[in-house]
């Protein structure tokens, strides 16, 4: 890419980020920096308000979505065993997640992420699904405000006591505070290092294009994200021709704002994580409801969210959830006081349950998801999940909103189940249609 047509793409960020003002998130279950919970998604953070600004007007609306389909493989589940497994999945582009940058923006070799993508398994893997017509794109991480303020050069990276012996914990983000008055920052913010080497790591493994999942952004970071996007969309241009760009955006204001920025710059698909509207601090309910009758948000609520702010819908792929959650009530119903926090419920951890032949779930008609209560000693449990059903509908619906496709966290966490993989089949093979989607309230 041209200097004069970088120049052009940045001018173009600045424009559209100037017309999104104070974009927050939805409420969520945990910050994604921890990965502190089982299901460890990229998900969003949703906890926060914030005004939208007057909605720009809506990007065109084509007829029936595309039958794209985005799977993420974490990198926990970079095992032999799964190697074999995803011989039988057909998602169209498996994403490798992830690998991170150190303070100085260099990627972090340190990382389990990037020992286990850039293992010989994890290459065995890469190459495997190239051998199937899978595209591959490897996934970078940056979660939490302090972190992502360091990255993008508004934040100066704290100074470490040189006498304490303490380490800070894997995936957790550095103290940081505003740079005062005649502090020095870095001559140049972080992300310009980590530019040049996700673009020479992404074409040392042969991937064929790169995901970045930027979660908590500090809106005052937006634009030097935006450039970010830009940077590295023109060195992917000059290093792999043909190769693409994803972002992973939050379901709330914030993941507007965000997918916004992202669209400006060129990025060729945005991941909508369609997940954690219900999260371990809320009443049980679906993480992706389709509709709600509480007024809050939902799947419904932030498709149009990014559509009326400008993104195209043809850019957009859903992302839908493999994993449940699970609350302690005081009493047999949904609606019953909860105790304490919820927790992430992984299906295939599960099977027990889930393949009991006595095993018969509800259905949530209007946030469409399956859900179970059961006695536990003197007070219940309310579960509630995605079957291979629910899942369908939401994949209908994506196709009936004119969806790129859609997409999942995270693949394995549905092994071992029946019916699952049939549902994608059907899918990427255009049987999931529109008319199958579930009709507004």
């Amino acid at each position: 890419m041209s200097t004069r047509l970088r120049i052009g793409v940045v001018a173009l960020l600045v424009a559209a980020v100037a017309g999104v003002a104070t974009i927050l998130s939805l409420p969520a279950n945990r910050p994604s920096t921890a990965l502190s919970t089982p299901s460890g998604q990229p998900g969003g953070s949703a906890e926060g308000s914030g005004v939208p600004t007057a909605a720009p007007t809506p990007t065109p609306r084509p007829g029936e979505g595309g039958t794209e389909l985005y799977g993420y493989l974490p990198y926990w589940q970079v095992t032999d065993s799964m190697a074999a497994y995803l011989h039988d999945v057909p998602v169209s582009t498996l994403a490798m997640f992830s690998v991170s940058a150190r303070r100085n923006g260099a990627v972090d070799s340190r990382d389990p992420g990037y020992k286990r993508i850039t293992s010989e398994l994890g290459r065995r893997i890469i190459a495997d699904a190239h051998a199937r017509g899978t595209r591959v794109e490897l996934v970078f991480t940056s979660f939490g405000g302090d972190r992502n303020g360091i990255f993008f050069g508004r934040l100066a990276a704290p100074v470490r006591n040189p006498t304490s012996s303490a380490q800070p914990s894997p995936g957790s983000s550095p103290q940081a505070v505003p740079t005062p008055s005649g502090s020095p920052l870095p001559a140049a913010p972080p992300w310009q290092r980590t530019v040049g080497d996700l673009a020479r790591l992404a074409v040392n493994l042969g991937v064929d294009g790169i995901n970045v999942d930027v979660e908590q952004l500090d809106e005052l970071d937006r634009a030097e994200y935006g450039e970010f996007l830009a940077a590295l969309r023109a060195a992917l241009d000059t290093a792999a021709p043909g190769a693409t760009l994803t972002v992973a955006t939050e379901a709330g204001l914030r993941g507007t704002g965000n997918a916004v920025a992202a669209a400006a710059a060129g990025v060729d698909r945005i991941f909508l994580m369609g997940y954690d509207y219900h999260w371990s601090g809320s009443q049980p309910g679906a993480s992706s409801p389709v509709d709600r009758s509480d007024g809050l948000y939902s799947l419904r609520w932030s498709i149009d969210q990014y559509v009326e702010a400008g993104v195209p819908r043809d850019h957009i792929v859903l992302g839908l959830p493999l994993y449940g959650m699970s609350w302690q009530t005081t009493g047999p119903d949904r609606s019953a006081p909860v105790l304490g926090k919820g927790s992430s419920w992984i299906p295939n951890r599960h099977l027990d349950v889930l393949l009991d032949p006595a095993f018969a779930p509800g259905r949530d008609p209007l946030e469409v998801a399956a859900f179970f209560i059961r006695p536990e000693g003197d007070v219940w449990r309310v579960t509630y999940y995605d079957s291979p059903a629910t899942l369908r509908s939401k994949l209908a619906f994506a196709r009936d909103q004119g969806l790129a496709g859609g997409g999942f966290w995270a693949l394995g966490y549905e092994r071992g189940l029946p019916g699952y993989l049939d549902l994608m089949r059907d899918f990427r093979n255009g049987k999931v249609a529109r008319e199958e989607a579930p009709p507004a309230p």
